[in-house]
């Protein structure tokens, strides 16, 4: 009960959920480009990214100097498929 209590706490900010339907369809992307994509700025995507990586939702991937965030939780991409999939719905 306590990871869902989590996981719905972290996907209730609006921020938070940008940045996680961002990454869940761009599969990995850095900060800069999901800032963009978010319509965020950079300090606010990387503040997010710190809080959601440090539960678990997501991980990263180092290329070089680049940083890539890509989703790690199975439960939270499964349940951001059926959110982009059935929109109406909610």
């Amino acid at each position: 009960m306590h990871a869902w209590v989590t996981r719905f706490a972290l996907l209730a900010d609006p921020t938070r959920l940008t940045l996680l339907l961002c990454i869940h369809a761009a599969g990995e992307i850095c900060v800069s480009d999901l800032a963009v994509a978010a319509g965020l700025k950079d300090t606010t995507t990387s503040q997010a990214l710190r809080l959601l990586r440090a539960q678990g939702l997501v991980a990263t991937r180092r290329a070089g100097r680049v940083v890539r965030y890509r989703l790690a939780d199975e439960t939270v991409h499964a349940l951001l498929h059926e959110v982009v999939a059935e929109p109406a719905r909610l």
